[in-house]
């Protein structure tokens, strides 16, 4: 899916940063400055510069094609399966009720530490997140 998006730095020759513009809000008027509508915070990202686009330049750009949707998989599941995974345990330990709600919970801690980690580390990738499709006037 293609957004809008205005070039606010260039990074590199060929990526650059861009702020997005929310697809409801921007309806193309070309009146980014004054807009009411406008959201206070700009969302940054960076994109790959395949057209040469310049500071300020309005864009069309799209997500690139990778991983993000499994991390997120893996980032959410991770813990519902330290949750669940700990609950049986205590059960199948005999602890009882409050003792399975107890390996439930520290299921769902161990759960977050891998979590927590691979989120740091696809964060830290400093790979551009979308490419410019084509400059849009």
């Amino acid at each position: 899916m293609s957004q809008s998006a205005i070039v606010k730095n260039i990074i590199s020759e060929q990526v650059v940063q861009v702020a997005l513009l929310r697809q409801m809000d921007c309806k193309n008027c070309d009146n980014c400055g004054g807009c009411p509508q406008k959201p206070g915070t700009e969302l940054l990202a960076l994109a790959a510069n395949t057209v040469g686009a310049r500071v300020g330049d309005r864009v069309e750009v799209e997500s690139v094609a990778g991983s993000s949707i499994g991390v997120a998989v893996v980032v959410y599941v991770l813990p519902c399966v330290g949750l669940m995974l700990g609950y049986f345990l205590g059960q199948a330990l005999t602890l009882g009720e409050l003792g399975s709600i107890g390996m439930g919970f520290l299921g769902v801690l161990a759960g977050f530490v891998p979590a927590v980690l691979l989120n740091r580390a696809v964060t830290r990738r400093k790979g551009p997140e979308f490419v410019v499709l084509s400059r849009l006037g």
